[in-house]
């Protein structure tokens, strides 16, 4: 009884060691800098405002008033001292950007991100226009996957995917919506992800917090875990033999 228990814990961590190897071979790297904005400042991320609006994007702290116009924030349970909030005094437009670079081999490249989108007009209006504050109405939130070429206002070719598009549509202040797209199906090379608003109805608040973009690249290294497995089946092998001979 003693050998067959011998026996099972020596298979057990034979395969623990083969799925580790396989395991440790894949790693994810963060693409993004300064995603949570605890730095207190921008670093890591380009702000951009439409000329001759008012307002930007700025750093407040979760559940706070916005910094221009006080309106009320949610606070932000899972968040830290710091976030990324639009505000204004009048009509304008604002975009907050950073570029990533997906690595040759990643197999799997994820976005996530928590923000809410008040909008004191109410409901969203997307003028065709797009991202331009004097092309009226225009009121509305946006989330894009954007070329490396791209200017900060494109709502056109230069947009690979957008992701969001409108304002959120419960009662003011919206708490945090947390979101997760997939970007695995684009190609290794550099893109920038853009966060971006315009407003000339009313007051509109985009708060963003926590954005994070992994890559997974790697694979697991099919020469060491077969050799794993081929010494385990050995293994195997000569503790049945061995049990058999006692029994003899």
């Amino acid at each position: 009884m003693a050998t067959k228990r011998h026996a099972f814990y020596g298979i057990l961590a034979l395969v623990s060691l083969v799925g580790l190897s396989t395991t440790q071979s894949a790693k994810a790297a963060q693409l993004i800098t300064n995603g949570n904005f605890e730095t207190g400042n921008f670093a890591g991320w380009t702000e951009f405002d439409q000329a001759g609006g008012s307002g930007s994007f700025f750093i407040s702290n979760p559940g706070a008033n916005t910094p221009l116009s006080d309106f009320l924030t949610a606070a932000n349970p899972s968040g830290g001292r710091y976030y990324a909030v639009s505000d204004q005094f009048g009509p304008g437009c604002h975009a907050l950007l950073q570029s990533f670079t997906i690595p040759n081999g990643a197999s799997n490249v994820v976005l996530s991100f928590q923000m809410f989108v008040n909008n004191q007009f109410g409901a969203p209006i997307v003028n065709p226009a797009g991202l331009d504050y004097t092309a009226s109405p225009n009121e509305h939130g946006r989330v894009d996957i954007l070329s490396s070429s791209a200017t900060p206002f494109d709502t056109g070719a230069g947009v690979v995917a957008n992701l969001y598009l409108g304002s959120d549509a419960g009662p003011n202040p919206n708490p945090y919506t947390s979101y997760v797209f997939s970007l695995s199906s684009l190609a290794a090379g550099t893109y920038q992800l853009r966060f971006a608003e315009v407003d000339n109805q009313f007051f509109f608040h985009e708060g963003v917090d926590n954005v994070s973009i992994t890559a997974t690249t790697g694979a697991p290294d099919s020469g060491s875990t077969v050799v794993l497995l081929g010494v385990a089946m050995i293994v195997v092998g000569l503790l049945h033999r061995r049990i058999a001979a006692k029994r003899a």
